[in-house]
């Protein structure tokens, strides 16, 4: 007898469960939705060979899905096999996973999705004179007979969920639920842009492509022709890996990541790792919090990923995830500054409150004249001045570090020009450039020709700078272009710098909270790094001893204080890159104009000569356009000239 207050637990005998009980189970991991069953019978289609995949959904996909295709069909033998859990034709043996180019393979999606639906199996192979058409109700195989029907394959699924109604309970709306299906076909039509997908719902063709291979017509089709335009074509290779597809400029961004879509080997998977990597190359071109729109496909031999790690095969694990992401991040930068984006004030940008900068600064300035400039600085201008005249080079710069360097620099500070260079061996990326013919799109002017022609006419607000060189019309941000020319001049000071720190004369005490200490001992070796000298004196009492030569006249506790304040909001555990990344944007800040400051004719053509020497003249380093442009043109239409 169990004792009072103790719960009797009964385990019953082990046993095999039945076919139909492990069908549903393995329905529940592969059929989420209806969107999930519309997804596996268009990648059977696929693996099938079809050239044109017709989609016919009524209602949220509930009451029918049917999916007709032209692709090899499946032979009269195997039809009846088909619906068998773990029946495949794509392997033979656990080896073939690593040189597997289908997209499906467990042989579960047909038996997974017959056991929760009514279904109705239609084939025919070329070499048959009829076909055969295979019903199922509930996962009971019922009659299969012969039928007339065209090469390929039509399966069609009634009445999904109706014997698991706790599936049907937790279903959206009409509308969401195709919503979601017609974004599953969206994805999958970028992934093969050479496949004609049609998408009708329930009499109406909701979504059609051509299947002429045209991806940016494709793009055309699922995002809109207008965005299509816009976007900057990608194209790299290097040794077996491959990345192609289409990017948009830094002024064509999104409050969500759902206008990015990522294919590997014509497989559409959701990888944080990919997005990431794409967000790493738009870094400090494009505000933080907004996203870029991306359709890109990676191609990488089967064996340097696991797509197995989840029954719907979305989700992906990559063997070197490091050089992939630096592969992928330097790629999408180096696309980006070849493009040359400058925004227009056509351009539709996201609500001005979503994208504004949190950091506020108290509006201490220093003149912009170089006499101003420390004898260090005007060395490391004459440097940036002299790269960025260069006749190779030109805009761009490229720095390497010795091997007996004792400081290792964060990876950030490389700049590459024409070729992308691997962390290792000596192979490179060759970037792929096709000019691109944009029917109502002009392609922007390169801002580094332009700006040696702009003279200043005018400050406006006191924050922005008129300029123009008689055909268009700059509008310069004055605090954002400084900022731009610090942060790239302070870069070049990080990498000169023989001493990374300097002492101070008199040691500057600081009080932290328990928390703010806490991440000062997590990071005390980053700091060290960066040039700080910490002492502690005392409880939740440190001596500031030292400081990175950079840092100048400014108030040192005051600036640590506030980046240590910055980490904790991140919540994040920030690497010695992101550390001396959110050091230099302090600094270049500070250093930079503000807004409201009165600017002379000289010093705003210094600034107009400097931006033009800097490597991303286009955005600041938080990611804010440096200046937007009106043409003679747009200025005619406006009154009505054009």
């Amino acid at each position: 007898m169990a004792e009072e207050g103790r719960i009797e637990i009964v385990t019953p005998g082990i046993h095999i469960l039945d076919s139909h009980s492990a069908n549903q189970i393995a329905a529940g991991e592969v059929v989420e939705r209806p969107a999930s069953v519309v997804k596996e019978l268009v990648e059977n289609a696929l693996d099938a060979g079809a050239k044109h995949i017709d989609i016919t959904i009524e209602g949220n996909g509930v009451q029918l899905i049917r999916v007709r295709d032209d692709g090899c069909g499946i032979g009269v033998s195997d039809l009846t096999l088909a619906v068998i859990r773990h029946a495949t034709s794509k392997i033979s043996r656990i080896e073939d996973l690593d040189h597997l180019r289908t997209l499906g393979f467990r042989g579960e999606a047909l038996p997974s999705i017959a056991s929760v639906s009514q279904m109705e199996i239609s084939s025919r192979t070329a070499d048959e004179v009829a076909g055969l058409c295979l019903t199922i109700d509930g996962g009971k195989q019922g009659e299969c007979k012969e039928v007339g029907c065209p090469v390929g394959t039509s399966v069609t699924v009634r009445n999904l969920f109706f014997n698991t109604p706790a599936r049907l309970k937790f279903l959206k709306s009409t509308a969401t639920e195709f919503g979601l299906i017609s974004d599953t076909i969206g994805r999958i039509a970028l992934a093969h842009p050479d496949i004609a997908f049609s998408l009708t719902h329930p009499h109406q063709v909701i979504l059609q492509t051509s299947g002429r291979g045209d991806l940016r017509e494709t793009i055309g089709a699922i995002l809109g022709h207008t965005i299509a335009r816009q976007l900057i074509q990608i194209c790299v290779q290097y040794e077996e890996w491959n990345l192609e597809g289409f990017i948009s400029p830094p002024d064509l961004v999104r409050s969500s990541k759902q206008a990015q879509s990522f294919m590997i080997n014509g497989r559409i998977i959701r990888s944080s790792f990919l997005s990431r990597a794409l967000e790493e190359g738009y870094h400090t071109l494009v505000p933080v919090k907004l996203h870029p729109v991306a359709v890109l496909h990676l191609h990488v031999p089967p064996s340097d990923y696991d797509v197995n790690v989840h029954p719907t095969k979305m989700n992906v694990r990559f063997k070197n995830e490091k050089d992939l992401s630096s592969f992928i991040s330097k790629a999408v930068y180096q696309a980006l500054i070849n493009s040359k984006p400058l925004p227009s004030f056509q351009t539709r940008q996201t609500p001005e409150s979503s994208h504004k900068s949190k950091t506020s600064f108290s509006p201490q300035t220093l003149p912009i004249e170089v006499s101003a400039l420390t004898s260090k600085s005007k060395a490391s201008l004459q440097i940036l001045e002299t790269i960025a005249s260069s006749p190779v080079v030109k805009t761009q710069y490229e720095l390497t570090y010795q091997p007996n360097e004792t400081l290792n620099r964060p990876k950030f500070f490389e700049r590459t020009h024409e070729e992308i260079r691997m962390p290792e061996g000596n192979s490179s990326i060759q970037i792929m450039h096709e000019t691109q013919e944009r029917s109502t799109t002009q392609v922007n002017p390169q801002i580094q020709d332009i700006l040696p022609r702009i003279w200043p006419l005018a400050q406006l607000f006191n924050t922005y700078i008129l300029a123009t060189d008689g055909e268009i019309l700059l509008v310069i941000d004055q605090h954002a272009a400084h900022e731009r020319i610090n942060y790239e001049r302070l870069l070049i000071e990080f990498k000169l710098a023989e001493h990374p720190s300097q002492a101070l004369l008199i040691p500057i005490p600081i009080e932290l909270t328990l928390q703010e200490e806490q991440v000062l001992l997590e990071h005390l070796w980053v700091l060290t790094e960066m040039g700080f000298i910490l002492e502690q004196f005392g409880s939740q009492t440190y001596l500031l001893r030292g400081v990175p030569v950079q840092t100048g006249t400014f108030q040192a506790d005051r600036l640590l204080r506030q980046f240590i304040e910055e980490i904790l909001q991140k919540n994040t555990t920030p690497t010695l890159d992101k550390l001396l990344e959110e050091w230099i944007y302090l600094l270049a800040c500070k250093e930079s104009i503000k807004a409201q400051d009165s600017l002379s004719l000289l010093e705003m053509e210094q600034l107009i000569a400097r931006l033009g020497q800097t490597t991303n003249p286009y955005t600041c380093p938080h990611g804010r356009p440096t200046m937007v442009k009106m043409t003679r043109s747009e200025f005619e239409k406006r009154f009505y000239r054009a």
